[in-house]
């Protein structure tokens, strides 16, 4: 797992490929000006969806996996937080999906609060889950870029 601020994302065009391509991307227009929804940046390689959901209470959500992608998340609006686990620390609660690119775990995990000027980038081994809250629940508006990874 990677967090920062967005004003670092430059640092990170060196992880190279679909994600520094992504990254690059990112940092070259205005993040609210997305449209809900789906955005190609490189077809099946990089791609990023603006999402608003309702926050959850961490119990409600499990952690997940991915093989395929990996995932940066930011939070353009409301409070969200962020979870992050080693996927080996954690119980398996089904098995991998390829069309859906996740497996999901339960167990516990450390969290971390997301805002406007923050991202996460998560790894296939970076067990996560987000629009979660600490106290009252809440609406947010998101980024989750997904972003192929080389010999997948």
């Amino acid at each position: 797992m990677i967090t920062d601020t967005l004003d670092r994302l430059g640092a990170y065009y060196c992880l190279g490929g679909s994600l520094g391509k992504a990254l690059e991307y990112l940092a070259s227009r205005p993040l609210e000006s997305f449209p809900e929804g789906w955005t190609d940046i490189d077809g099946d390689e990089a791609f990023l969806l603006v999402q608003s959901r309702e926050t959850r209470p961490s119990s409600e959500e499990p952690f997940e996996t991915h093989r395929k992608y990996a995932d940066i998340h930011i939070t353009l609006e409301g409070e969200e937080w962020m979870g992050y686990a080693p996927e080996a620390d954690l119980e398996p609660l089904s098995d991998y999906s390829p069309e859906k690119d996740c497996r999901t775990y339960s167990g516990d995990g450390v969290f971390f609060p997301g805002g406007p000027d923050r991202f996460f980038i998560f790894f296939p081994w970076d067990a996560h889950k987000g629009c979660i809250t600490m106290g009252a629940g809440g609406r947010v508006r998101k980024i989750v870029v997904k972003a192929a990874l080389e010999g997948r």
